[in-house]
């Protein structure tokens, strides 16, 4: 069972849509498959340098806070309020 899919439109310059005709062609997919694996790529690259971010900061005795994040930005309200 797949997830569902939420819809995402954006402009992409004229360089980048002909690449992803390219790639459909060459793998016989369409130009939207190829955009849902590229973003599922940088999705999961962009997790996984957030958890070692997260244990490289705890393991120097840091808290991302400290770099101006504030607890609600991880969507979670701040206590206290």
């Amino acid at each position: 069972m797949s997830l569902p899919l939420k819809d995402y439109r954006t402009s992409i310059p004229e360089a980048v849509d002909l690449w992803l005709d390219i790639e459909a062609q060459a793998s016989g997919k369409d130009k939207a498959t190829i955009g849902r694996e590229v973003l599922a790529v940088w999705a999961r690259a962009k997790a996984h340098a957030h958890k070692v971010a997260a244990r490289r900061l705890q393991a120097n005795g840091l808290q991302p806070e400290l770099f101006g994040d504030e607890p609600e930005d991880d969507g979670r309200p701040r206590k206290g309020r």
